[in-house]
């Protein structure tokens, strides 16, 4: 809970002063190559840490610079022998998923972070992301228990129990550090929605088509109605912490 609260306080620290933190963000590179890393995207890298996990594919990745960055994300929190939450909120995933056929060019990716690192193995992780038909763009993540739960502190969402794990889905612009929750009864075209104005935002490349019955009116009128459920960086704590509703 430390660590989020201070999350801003450490943007305005490197902002002021980029020097005072060169030893701890030593390695931090930028979106572009040849291109210095911005305090923000410095700032991300050490909130979010390079803590390593695992994906479904027992790749060994690092959490910032191998998930997050550069991506507008939308994560949910799972653990594959639960039976009632978990698969109705990944099939939404898989459902806005299917929304969004041009998501991996637009740099929209779906992240879902076992709760359960040691039952949820790369293997069973595999399994559970091809019973729902995850693309390209999904990455299912396990790892030490250690690491795990460091990510899930960080992002506000570390429970005592893996049935106590929270349901919301948590959306963001990595680049701009825009972020929002989403209530895990979201109708899967509100979610798609929703990715699509993160990443339209000015940060963003240029804007490319919508997505398959998801038109420009659309999300405007999304953005318009998340603005209470929004967050930046500024208030991070508050946004990503809140409980399971």
């Amino acid at each position: 809970m430390f660590m989020l609260r201070s999350f801003a306080l450490l943007l305005l620290g490197i902002a002021v002063s980029a020097g005072a933190i060169a030893h701890s963000a030593a390695g931090v590179s930028s979106e572009t190559p040849g291109i210095e890393a911005t305090p923000k995207q410095r700032a991300a890298q050490l909130f979010f840490s390079e803590r390593g996990l695992i994906t479904q594919d027992g790749k060994h990745v690092a959490f910032y610079s191998d998930v997050l960055r550069g991506h507008t994300i939308v994560i949910n929190f799972i653990f594959t022998q639960c039976t009632d939450a978990c698969p109705t909120q990944t099939a939404r995933l898989a459902a806005a998923q299917a929304l969004l056929p041009d998501a991996a060019r637009r740099g929209i990716a779906f992240v879902s972070i076992s709760v359960d690192p040691e039952h949820d193995t790369p293997a069973a992780l595999k399994a559970y992301a091809e019973r729902f038909g995850a693309g390209p763009a999904w990455t299912f993540l396990t790892g030490n228990r250690e690491n795990v739960n460091d990510v899930l502190h960080r992002l506000g969402q570390l429970a005592m129990t893996r049935q106590s794990h929270t349901t919301l889905f948590l959306l963001g612009n990595v680049k701009t550090g825009h972020w929002m929750k989403l209530h895990p009864d979201s109708d899967p075209a509100d979610i798609a929605r929703a990715l699509l104005a993160l990443s339209d935002e000015p940060d963003e490349a240029a804007a490319s088509p919508g997505a398959p019955g998801l038109d420009s009116s659309d999300k405007r009128a999304t953005r318009d109605q998340s603005k209470d459920r929004s967050f930046t960086l500024k208030n991070v704590r508050a946004s990503f912490g809140g409980g399971n509703r």
